[in-house]
């Protein structure tokens, strides 16, 4: 599968956004090697922006690359869940707790859009478009904080949320759980319980991944 960004970034930025997309969406599995061989034939990506994009995405955790074996794809764990989702709790019930007092109209409709935009086919509407969607509404509650450092802190981990949500948005009942939950959340926005709502709809998700991915310890 290909996977051809705009070429306005560098050979490097776009070697590690193909590959980083890559492993989000599951087109390079957990544990699995990485050669230059199959960049170049599958994506690509020639030899000296691969090992630089190797390179920037074992720094940020992606990949691991070990001596005179190969790069490998790093798994994600149980505890990396456990952790996103403490950070998403504590972050995500502040964000909605602090702009609830003064959403707009016009900030609830642009949730609205978004919501009514997830279908629950996966057919009509592949995964990866779902999670988009998905990215996007947390993405508008984040900026309605007007905090760039807030903003920051959920562009450097909603890659990794879009990754584990890859594997549980084959079933349709958990799309239907999502839209359902997002709607929750703009209710509770309009009348002042938001927090809870987002906290419910971040346990559900932390439950489903939990599941997909084994009982933890």
């Amino acid at each position: 599968m290909d996977l051809l960004l705009p070429n306005t970034k560098t050979l490097k930025d776009q070697a590690f956004s193909i590959l980083k997309e890559a492993i989000i969406r599951g087109i390079l599995h957990d544990g699995e090697m990485i050669t230059e061989r199959r960049a170049l034939e599958q994506f690509h990506i020639s030899r000296t922006p691969f090992r630089e994009a190797v390179q920037s995405l074992e720094a940020k955790g992606w990949v691991t690359s070990i001596p005179y074996k190969g790069t490998f794809i790093n798994p994600i764990t149980i505890k990396d869940i456990h952790d996103i989702f403490e950070l998403r709790l504590m972050l995500e019930t502040s964000v909605v707790k602090k702009i609830q007092s003064n959403m707009s109209q016009e900030s609830l409709n642009q949730l609205e859009v978004i919501t009514k935009s997830m279908n629950t086919n996966h057919l009509q509407q592949g995964d990866y478009e779902f999670m988009l969607l998905d990215k996007d509404f947390h993405h508008v509650l984040f900026k309605l904080t007007n905090n760039q450092k807030l903003i920051a802190v959920f562009e450097q981990t909603s890659d990794i949320i879009c990754r584990i949500g890859m594997r549980v948005l084959h079933r349709e009942s958990r799309r239907e759980e999502v839209i359902a939950e997002h709607q929750q959340i703009i209710d509770g926005l309009k009348n002042g319980t938001a927090e809870k709502e987002m906290a419910q709809h971040l346990e559900k998700q932390k439950q489903s991944f939990i599941h997909l991915y084994g009982k933890s310890d």
